[in-house]
């Protein structure tokens, strides 16, 4: 599984604000432990930036003109570049939103199971 760093942080965020943060460090160690058994990656995205501010600049005015955000578009920009139109999210709007890879939608998971 590919693990965007922008997802991490939103990630960190939301068990942060929910949960304190003594469970943030809980979900990172698991994070950790994955990565080093190599079930995750974390890619570094400096080389997909470009990609994933175009997505975002495609999609400004998606939803009422809120757009997609970075994480979503860097989501976008790395099934790119891992030849991947399967995405694990809980955002529907991801139904709107196009793959890279010449997939006509991406497959969501779990609700695509």
């Amino acid at each position: 599984m590919i693990i965007s760093p922008f997802v991490l942080a939103e990630l960190d965020y939301l068990i942060t604000t929910k949960a304190g943060a003594r469970q943030s460090l809980v979900a990172a160690r698991f994070i950790e432990g994955n990565v080093a058994t190599r079930r995750f990656e974390v890619p570094p995205v400096g080389v997909h930036l470009s990609t994933a501010i175009a997505v975002a600049e495609g999609y400004v005015d998606a939803d009422g003109g809120k757009g997609i955000g970075m994480a979503d578009a860097m989501n976008v920009a790395l099934a790119a570049a891992y030849r991947t139109e399967i995405i694990f999210t809980s955002d529907r709007h991801f139904r709107t939103v196009r793959p890279l890879t010449g997939h006509k939608a991406f497959r969501l998971l779990p609700d695509d199971l």
